[in-house]
């Protein structure tokens, strides 16, 4: 196709792109002109009284005219340097170097091969503007000279984005160049340069109504994105939505999470009850994506937590001796004062026993539940026991045996006696009777001792279970014992009786809650979970730049991730950065709601300062300092 060869005012003749419109050239060059000194030196004699260029300076415009169709070709009509230059031009920002770019290279092979440099300032703009012009328009004409040959689904939707509308594509592209090459020639900082090129190419006729165009624009954004820690937010944000099953339940359940026993922080995956997001844990707990084992001191510190959450119903251990001195030293007294008034005498006091003890028993007996053989066991028990106490002090003791048969203690022996315990304890109430009138206080005194008494029992029981069901394996941060899961479930499934009997309604709900947070704790390994493979997680920085740069359906494309391969050292602290906030996030279940979160204006604002503030905590301070101002 044709080149439009205009001359320009103390520069030459210059050859653009036939693609480009008479008013899009006007625009590129009509602020480019040469101080009239430029040429002084540079004539020969006047023609009818004007001055005329040199021989050779027209040759040199004439090489400055062809160097930007040679550039064109060896770049590939601008394609290798749409991958390779921002890479470049970021790691200089961010290492301080001053490597050449690939567009800064070809000129100085260029100059080598023999074409003209452009000396001036207006050159080197004017030889940006027509090399961009012909890196577009050598683009689209190739591409769709090939699109009618592919056959491939990426090959048709890459020819295509380079194929569609090259007119607006060469505005958008001429008019990056032009702002970007004044500002460098103004001294302009390269992030400035940046700045100014994408703003040109959005405000470029036809520009933004492209989807390449937008594509290509931006570019520069998907290069910055890892770097910033709005960027690090929507790709972490983005993948934990692709990672879960369903995400706006999981955004629900997260946001609503709160540990079940104090001092737990469950994770996401606990709280969040979807499977994939259960199923990423396992992925993220390995070395390499935590490296310092984050999800192993929150394993650890949890563990601790349900075990100071048990042991708050159970006690530690030698607290029931303890506990059972202090109820020795309040009640002991009670007995002692009331058994200190006793003046009755035996004869007597075996009267009382028969008109109330003996007749609760026969009460017992002739009611239904006595044809029951284990009732008549105890029965018979309880007659020879009684019949043996002449004072109040020998009925106490011999009360002791009959609530000893009655919770099961002589089980190996006399098994009928645990199973009549209802009946033995209206025995026992008959015999309190018997001695409070004997012994004026007693039944305070066992009021007290009752009410003293259910604690222990719990805390007996409780430890007896927790001396069953820790692991052999010690906490390692603590050195505390580790609840085992599935051995605690199984005893207190074995123990629900008797807990019943011994746990208050408040201890009661504290001990379901520290199996409902263990059963939570370990949805990572739960049935029908299963981890996402590493690669999901891996080049999250790479991905995303291809993936904007050409199009979502091309992020995975082999050709295409060869070619940038080389840069992944240049992703790999922002990509580390990016794993480890996404470890946080799996950490920390509001912020992973927050990040997944629809994005706007109430929600971003405190989400980045959340990530600001954990990022700072991971050492990333110098990394967004720049920030915290905003």
């Amino acid at each position: 196709m044709a080149d439009k060869i205009v001359e320009v005012p103390n520069v030459g003749p210059v050859a653009f792109p036939s693609t480009m419109s008479d008013e899009q050239i006007i625009q590129a060059i009509q602020n480019l002109s040469a101080p009239a000194a430029m040429m002084a030196d540079q004539t020969d004699a006047g023609f009818f009284g004007m001055s005329l260029p040199k021989a050779d300076e027209l040759t040199r415009q004439a090489g400055l005219s062809v160097r930007p169709m040679a550039q064109a070709v060896m770049s590939a009509g601008g394609m290798l340097p749409l991958v390779v230059d921002p890479a470049v031009n970021f790691l200089n920002l961010a290492t301080g170097t001053n490597l050449p770019t690939m567009t800064q290279a070809m000129p100085r092979t260029l100059s080598a091969m023999g074409f003209p440099e452009p000396q001036t300032a207006q050159e080197r703009v004017v030889q940006d503007i027509t090399t961009a012009g012909y890196g577009v328009g050598g683009a689209a004409n190739l591409a769709r000279e090939a699109l009618t040959s592919a056959t491939s689904m990426t090959a048709q939707e890459f020819l295509k984005m380079l194929a569609t509308n090259p007119r607006a594509q060469a505005a958008a592209a001429t008019a990056s160049s032009a702002a970007a090459g004044a500002l460098r020639e103004g001294g302009a900082p390269p992030a400035l340069q940046v700045t100014g090129a994408m703003l040109a190419g959005m405000t470029a006729p036809g520009g933004p109504t492209l989807s390449t165009t937008q594509r290509a624009l931006a570019a520069p954004v998907s290069m910055v994105q890892p770097f910033t820690q709005a960027g690090r937010e929507t790709i972490v944000g983005s993948l934990l939505n692709r990672l879960a099953t369903n995400p706006e339940r999981a955004q629900q359940n997260l946001s609503r999470a709160e540990p079940l026993v104090p001092g737990v922080q469950p994770t996401t995956a606990a709280t969040a009850f979807d499977p994939g997001l259960a199923g990423a844990e396992t992925t993220l707990r390995s070395a390499t994506f935590d490296p310092s084992n984050q999800f192993g001191a929150r394993l650890s510190a949890n563990q601790q937590a349900l075990l100071d959450g048990f042991r708050k119903l159970s006690g530690k251990p030698g607290s029931v001796a303890v506990a059972e001195l202090k109820r020795t030293d309040v009640t002991r007294p009670l007995r002692e004062q009331a058994f200190a008034g006793v003046t009755v005498d035996p004869v007597t006091f075996q009267t009382g026993i028969k008109l109330v003890v003996n007749q609760a028993i026969d009460n017992v007996m002739r009611s239904p539940v006595g044809v029951r053989q284990d009732v008549e066991t105890a029965m018979k028990f309880a007659t020879d026991r009684v019949a043996r106490a002449k004072s109040p002090m020998e009925l106490y003791e011999i009360r002791k045996d009959l609530a000893a048969a009655a919770q099961g203690k002589y089980n190996q022996e006399n098994p009928s006696l645990r199973l009549a315990s209802g009946q033995l304890k209206q025995v026992i109430a008959a015999v309190d009777d018997v001695i409070d009138a004997a012994a004026p206080g007693f039944k305070t005194y066992m009021e007290k001792y009752s009410k003293m008494s259910g604690p222990i029992d719990q805390m007996r029981v409780l430890q007896e279970i927790e001396r069953r069901v820790t692991t052999g394996q010690p906490n390692l941060m603590t050195g505390e014992p580790v609840l085992a899961a599935g051995s605690l479930r199984r005893q207190l499934a074995n123990k629900a009786e008797e807990l019943d009997l011994k746990l208050s309604i408040p201890a009661q709900t504290r001990l379901d809650n520290i199996v409902d947070e263990i059963n939570r704790g370990m949805a990572a390994t739960a049935p029908g979970v299963k981890p996402p493979g590493s690669d999901t997680f891996k080049n999250m920085s790479m991905g995303n730049l291809i993936g904007r740069v050409f199009s979502e359906s091309m992020a995975t494309n082999t050709t295409l991730r060869t070619m940038t391969r080389p840069l992944d050292f240049l992703y790999k602290l922002p990509d580390e950065q990016i794993q480890q906030l996404l470890v946080q996030a799996m950490l920390d279940p509001k912020m992973a709601a927050m990040m997944m979160a629809k994005a706007n204006i109430t929600k971003v604002e405190p989400l980045a300062k959340s990530l600001r503030e954990k990022a700072i905590q991971l050492g990333y301070g110098t990394a967004i300092g720049a920030q915290q101002g905003q």
